[in-house]
C-alpha cells in the first residue's frame, strides 16, 4: 500500500542494475487495466523504510551483496 492509501504491489523480477527490475502494479485510473510503473518513479508514494525493504529483498533475491535470501 502507498503511504497515501492507494492499493498497490511492488514485483521483483531482477537486479536493481535492471531500471524494470522492481515494478509497482496499480489499478488504473480508468478502472479498467492495471498500469505498470518503474520503481524508481513511484518512490515518494512509499514510507522510506518500506524502500529500505523493497531494495534489499531485491537484493537477497538478485544481487550479489551476499545477503542471506530469507
Amino acid at each position: 500500500m502507498f503511504a497515501d492509501g492507494r492499493a498497490g504491489s511492488v514485483v521483483l523480477v531482477g537486479s536493481r542494475n535492471n531500471a524494470k527490475g522492481a515494478v509497482v502494479i496499480m489499478p488504473a485510473d480508468n478502472g479498467g487495466a492495471v498500469k505498470t510503473i518503474p520503481l524508481a518513479e513511484a518512490l515518494d508514494a512509499f514510507h522510506p523504510a518500506t524502500v529500505v525493504d523493497i531494495v534489499a529483498m531485491q537484493e537477497r533475491a538478485f544481487g550479489n551483496s551476499g545477503l542471506q535470501p530469507v
